[in-house]
């Protein structure tokens, strides 16, 4: 088997029993293990399990279980690889080390952090075999060093901008945002926080520019308490800060004041507000803790209290991604490991210990989506679409909404990044559980842009679009899963149609579950 396999890698390059020769300095020779074929030429790269090769005829890539090497150039097997993280301070302190000694006793090998530095080891049979090191910077500084080629990951907490997408593009390292090197690890919130005794208890996106601006400095002119407004934030570089940047103060025309506090980490920030009874700042839902939690309030009136559920569906307005972005370079083995633990249904436990929002699917009945009624309700042009509203909570009033939320990359009828994994994740859940008599619906809204028929129209196709992704990737759900896709248009908007946030919200497939009942 090993020597048809070898056999056909190098069919059409090399001849049967030819050793391809370069005057190349530093060669190395990897004969097949019966002797039958061989090829020298200098290495160019090894990740643990491929061997890539410049020989006289070419680049050839050989697996490494398919060959013996010799030669002066032959890495050391037995070695540890060697690779390097750098980024997010979140992910890199709180998450990352976590999943490290998971993926580890997954592999049967022993996780050692050495104190004092940020590398760390594993190790098998008391040998290492990766040494790790995590630097904690953040993410601009992450995916500078994933440029330089001076890390393996970066970790980000925004996703990379177009800028950088061309950066890395140019230097030939690949497509940034495409699904083989970005990775979302987890989910997670910004929230906007008071001392629990401040009786502000909701904030719109633009008061908070202002108060964070300095242009509004009492909580009186936000409905508080006659008390000057002290402004805590994260340093500018920061995942966190470049994230609150972008979704509420450029769109509202504004940058944070010089004159706030500013701190270098999420819990000195969050111990500043609680010490501070006239404090603001924002962090990461996983660190709130026992401050005050503001909902966020939309010019329509909407508020959206942070909870893990908004979050999973990216209703909440400050939702983010975490990322863990790769080059299209070949990863040593370990590395290539961890990345795959990382995205599992086996890590996602660890995500949620770690204070993260995990990706795995939850439910929540439609009682605790109230939400979408009221919003409904105090649309615009509700009364016009009464029927229709009928007609959805006729169909979803005994169902359950499962978290799994599908969006489409802006501008374009392709499913974006996380929507492409979590077609992979549902065909999990609903290969690893009982769904019959359940009936599986996938349910399309849209923004308010455009003409109502229209829009109905095209959540249709949405929602058939991605039911039928399902279907093509595990067609023999089909026979066991009754899914059915239908769209209700704008009349159920969970985010203010005014502003780009709120229509990114509202466009949107749904996926509810219901029992089958018998006419």
């Amino acid at each position: 088997m090993r020597k048809t396999s070898l056999a056909a890698l190098l069919a059409g390059t090399f001849m049967t029993g030819l050793a391809a020769t370069a005057a190349l300095a530093d060669r190395l020779t990897l004969r097949a293990t019966d002797e039958s074929l061989s090829v020298t030429g200098e290495l160019i790269s090894f990740d643990g399990q491929t061997y890539t090769l410049q020989t006289t005829l070419g680049v050839v890539s050989v697996p490494a279980g398919l060959v013996i090497c010799s030669g002066p150039a032959c890495p050391n097997v037995n070695q540890a690889t060697e690779f390097t993280i750098v980024g997010s301070q979140s992910l890199g302190q709180g998450l990352i080390p976590a999943l490290f000694e998971a993926y580890s006793e997954n592999v049967g090998a022993d996780f050692r952090f050495n104190s004092g530095n940020s590398t760390s080891t594993i190790e098998m049979s008391g040998s290492a075999v990766a040494d790790v090191t995590v630097e904690k910077t953040n993410s601009t500084s992450g995916l500078r060093a994933l440029l330089d080629e001076d890390a393996t990951f970066a970790l980000s907490t925004r996703p990379a901008r177009n800028r950088e997408l061309r950066n890395f593009e140019a230097a030939g390292l690949g497509t940034l945002n495409s699904g083989a090197q970005e990775h979302i690890v987890a989910l997670d919130g910004l929230v906007l926080i008071t001392a629990p005794g401040n009786p502000v208890r909701a904030i719109s996106e633009a008061n908070a520019a202002l108060a964070f601006g300095g242009v509004v400095t009492n909580w009186a002119d936000l409905g508080g308490r006659n008390a000057p407004i002290n402004v805590h934030v994260r340093e500018p570089d920061s995942g966190a800060r470049e994230v609150f940047d972008a979704l509420v103060m450029r769109p509202n025309g504004y940058a944070v004041d010089g004159r706030v506090t500013v701190h270098t980490s999420d819990e000195d920030l969050v111990q500043a507000v609680l010490n501070d009874p006239n404090g603001i700042g924002f962090t990461s839902f996983a660190n709130v803790g026992n401050a005050g939690a503001l909902a966020i309030e939309g010019v329509c009136g909407l508020q959206t209290p942070p909870s893990a559920f908004a979050i999973k569906t990216e209703e909440y307005p400050l939702t983010r991604l975490l990322y863990m972005y790769q080059t299209n370079k070949p990863l040593p083995e370990h590395a290539r490991g961890l990345r795959d633990f990382a995205l599992s249904d086996a890590a996602q436990s660890i995500v949620a210990n770690a204070g993260f929002i995990d990706q795995a699917v939850t439910s929540e009945s439609i009682n605790a989506q109230g939400l979408r009624i009221a919003s409904a309700l105090v649309a615009p042009d509700g009364a016009q679409s009464y029927e229709q509203l009928r007609e959805m909570v006729d169909l979803l009033i005994s169902a359950d909404r499962l978290s799994t939320t599908y969006r489409f990359r802006t501008g374009s009828a392709d499913l974006n990044a996380r929507a492409q994994a979590d077609v992979e994740r549902l065909i999990e859940l609903m290969q690893g559980q009982d769904f019959t008599n359940k009936e599986l619906l996938f349910v399309g809204f849209t923004d308010s842009v455009g003409q109502a028929d229209l829009n109905r129209e095209l959540s249709q196709q949405r929602a058939e679009q991605v039911m039928q992704a399902i279907r093509n990737a595990a067609p023999n759900l089909s026979s066991r899963v009754r899914m059915r896709a239908i769209g209700f248009g704008e009349i159920s908007p969970l985010g203010c149609n005014e502003t780009n946030t709120g229509r990114l919200i509202n466009r949107r497939v749904e996926v509810w579950v219901q029992d089958i009942v018998a006419n």
